[in-house]
């Protein structure tokens, strides 16, 4: 059986964070502001392998008022998220994203 997942995250840039994607940490005088790192790309990806087993979104699992949460990194949720995936039987095909930023430029 195939199964479709949509994720999707956004967050607020602010001067005092770092800016991580896809756990990778990016120069940028802006990072974006968030419970654990932020990583609006690993978050889209845990909630759509979320999503497509039908077991809620990344905050139903990490809710942000929960303090074991505060400064994760984000594969720890993607990890959890792919952890669930294989124990349903599924396997990832493929992944698609698309990160919108003003700035900092991420490619010429």
């Amino acid at each position: 059986m195939l199964r479709i997942g949509f994720g999707s995250d956004i967050h607020r840039l602010s001067s005092d964070r770092p800016l991580i994607l896809g756990g990778v940490r990016i120069e940028s005088d802006l990072g974006a502001e968030g419970h654990s790192d932020a990583d609006v790309l690993t978050h889209a990806i845990t909630d759509a392998i979320l999503g497509a087993l039908a077991l809620g979104h990344i905050g139903t699992h990490f809710p942000p008022s929960d303090e074991r949460w505060r400064n994760s990194e984000s594969f720890v949720f993607l990890r959890f998220a792919v952890g669930e995936m294989k124990q349903h039987g599924y396997e990832i095909a493929n992944v698609d994203s698309t990160v919108h930023l003003e700035a900092p430029k991420l490619r010429p």
